[in-house]
C-alpha cells in the first residue's frame, strides 16, 4: 500500500489538474480500489499535516494543490499559464454570466471574438446561440480548470460575487 500511496501521491503532484480515480489507475497500473484507498488516505494525510498543500475533491475528480492561504504567495512565482488578457476575458465571463458576445465586445473590445474561441477551444466556456449573438457561460471545464468548488455557471458567478463581496469590506 505504501508504494501505491507514493505513485498517487505522485501523479497527482505531476498532473498539474484534477484527475478521475480510473485516470490514476490506468496510467499507473494500480487497482481502481487500491487508487481509491491511497486517495482517501492522502486526503486525510494531508488535512493532519502542517503543510501548504492540499488534497482536494472536485466532483469525481482529485487534486493536489495550494492551500488558499498560501495562494497569494505562490501565485507570484507561478507560471500563468493563459495570457491576461485572455485571463481577463474569461472573468468577465465568469462575473457577468450569462453574458451576450456582443456586450462583452462592448465591454473588451474586438479582439474578444478571437479569445472567446480560444476558450472554446480550451473547453472553458459554453455557448447557446441568442439572436444574431452568442450567449457565454462557463462550462464545467471551468471550475475544474480553476480549481474552483462549483458544479454549474451559476455556482461560478456566486463564487465570483462572493470573492469580489470580500475584497469591497
Amino acid at each position: 500500500m505504501e508504494d501505491s500511496l507514493l505513485v498517487v501521491e505522485a501523479m497527482l503532484f505531476s498532473a498539474g489538474r484534477p484527475l478521475h480515480p480510473s485516470d490514476i489507475a490506468s496510467a499507473s497500473g494500480l487497482d481502481i480500489q487500491e487508487v481509491r484507498k491511497a486517495l482517501r488516505k492522502l486526503n486525510r494525510t494531508y488535512s493532519n499535516r502542517a503543510t501548504s498543500l492540499e488534497i482536494v475533491r472536485t466532483g469525481d475528480k482529485y487534486s493536489m494543490q495550494v492551500k488558499k492561504d498560501f495562494t497569494g504567495k505562490a501565485r507570484q512565482l507561478a507560471p500563468t499559464e493563459m495570457p491576461k488578457d485572455l485571463l481577463r476575458t474569461i472573468a468577465v465571463i465568469a462575473f457577468h454570466q450569462p453574458i451576450l458576445q456582443s456586450d462583452l465586445a462592448r465591454r473588451r473590445g474586438p479582439k474578444v471574438y478571437e479569445e472567446v474561441g480560444k476558450l472554446r477551444d480550451m473547453g472553458l466556456v459554453s455557448v447557446r446561440q441568442h439572436g444574431h449573438t452568442v450567449e457565454l457561460t462557463t462550462s464545467n471545464r471551468f471550475a475544474e480548470f480553476f480549481g474552483i468548488e462549483a458544479k454549474n455557471s451559476s455556482e461560478v458567478r456566486s463564487y465570483f460575487e462572493r470573492l469580489t463581496s470580500r475584497k469591497a469590506d
